[in-house]
């Protein structure tokens, strides 16, 4: 057992050709994510609008995001995993309208309705619920939290490098003299050229990415409702919280609680970005020998109580200092979370799963930025901070006192005798040597 939990130290995960397929589909992605949730607050700053209008369009962007999360989560598998991937990486392109619109807020609502209009710098609702899905089938059952480590230090790294060419894309508009918001337009450009690099990872995707068995007309999710409710309602805690502080709201705070430059900004959060990333193996580590509840928990509470720190520190060191040691911890619980919520359901659960734990984070993160515009900026720019910060402990409370009793499968064999309290282990996906085709509905 020490050989299997040091392993993903020496080498990658056992992935097939759709598992680096995904990896690469969500670099792209991320990198334009990375780039355009900084941009995107700079440019409602610069476009001069108010706190309220600027909520408003940031909860269209989570809003539009949550309905396509809503369709991948009813007819996701029937539509099909690798179709739902590519469509939902070309919408990326429409972003590149934003700079047309001014600051007409009609407009860039109905831009951020489209669903691909990034307002964080990490994609965790939207279409990668597909790869939250696809990725267990793609690596043996042993490697499937270190998978999802190594995807979201992908991501992370990705969407680091997008917010370090916040500067140069921006300087670019300068240069071919653009003014204004219009100096913006470079930088949206390429977040949809990174949507149509995703798009055609994902064209390679073959059939071993699908469900693999007929499609159920009902609904999937039959043995799990009632864990997955329970986590779902858990998110929903935690995702409220996380739309009072998405990064677009952090790049204006910063801007506009200490004047930080565009670039020094960009700068702040490609660092927090590898910061994060470089957090994820740890998480793998961590998370074969504690297990997974309490490495979501455990580090997760001390982020939190970083954004309480940064909303009344009293200058921009202290503050920046806070973020980096808040962007360190905050994101070790996403490859535990996704592998958890993956190994507790049935495979065929898994899409529906994913969709609904993701629909009802989205659903919830979508509220928190007109709650912060109306009723917590009001109060004070650093309130929604404050407000982040300590309802998302009382999500980690919560979570820790219903679940961590709850083992997965491959957890229960670091304990014998132990007994599985929650749902019975999933059966195991074909061996990767298994290149056998699987049979398609269509």
């Amino acid at each position: 057992m020490p050989q299997r939990d040091e392993r993903w130290l020496l080498r990658l995960p056992e992935l097939d050709g759709n598992g680096w397929r995904l990896m690469a589909a969500k670099a792209f992605r991320s990198f334009g994510f990375g780039l355009n949730a900084v941009v995107l607050g700079l440019y409602l700053a610069a476009a001069g609008l108010g706190p309220v209008s600027i909520g408003i369009v940031l909860s269209a962007a989570l809003a539009g995001t949550m309905i396509l999360t809503l369709l991948v989560a009813l007819w996701g598998d029937r539509i099909g995993r690798r179709r739902l991937l590519v469509v939902g990486s070309a919408l990326m392109l429409l972003a590149g309208l934003i700079p047309l619109a001014g600051a007409d807020p009609i407009l860039l609502v109905a831009i951020a309705l489209t669903g691909m209009v990034a307002v964080n710098n990490n994609e965790s609702i939207g279409i990668q619920t597909i790869d939250q899905a696809v990725l267990p089938q793609s690596v043996p059952n042993a490697e499937r939290t270190a998978a999802f480590a190594m995807y979201n230090l992908i991501a992370s790294a990705a969407g680091a490098a997008g917010a370090l060419c916040i500067g140069p894309l921006v300087g670019a508009g300068e240069w071919l003299g653009l003014e204004g918001t219009a100096r913006y337009a470079p930088a949206f450009a390429a977040y949809g050229l990174c949507g149509l690099a995703s798009a055609g990872c994902a064209l390679g995707l073959d059939r071993r990415a699908e469900l693999g068995t007929p499609v159920q007309r009902r609904f999937a999710l039959h043995r799990s409702r009632g864990t997955v409710a329970a986590l779902s309602g858990l998110f929903a805690i935690d995702s409220v919280a996380t739309g009072f502080i998405v990064h677009s709201y952090l790049a204006l705070w910063f801007v506009s609680r200490f004047d930080a430059s565009d670039a020094s900004v960009g700068v702040m959060f490609a660092l927090g970005n590898l910061l994060a990333a470089l957090s994820f193996p740890v998480a793998a580590w961590l998370a074969a020998r504690i297990g997974l509840i309490r490495t979501m928990v455990f580090t997760h509470i001390p982020a939190n109580l970083c954004l309480v720190g940064m909303a009344i520190a009293p200058a921009l060191g202290p503050a920046m200092a806070l973020f980096f040691v808040r962007s360190a911890l905050s994101s070790m619980d996403v490859p535990a979370r996704q592998s958890y919520t993956m190994a507790v359901v049935d495979p065929d659960e898994r899409t529906a799963t994913a969709g609904v734990t993701n629909l009802a984070r989205g659903g919830a993160q979508m509220l928190g930025p007109g709650i912060a515009g109306s009723l917590l900026v009001p109060l004070g720019m650093g309130v929604p901070l404050v407000a982040g910060g300590l309802v998302k402990v009382v999500y980690d409370v919560a979570l820790f006192a219903l679940f961590k009793g709850r083992a997965t499968p491959e957890e229960e064999g670091l304990r014998p005798g132990a007994q599985l309290t929650g749902p019975e282990p999933a059966p195991p996906p074909p061996a990767r040597s298994d290149r056998r085709p699987r049979s398609s509905r269509r």
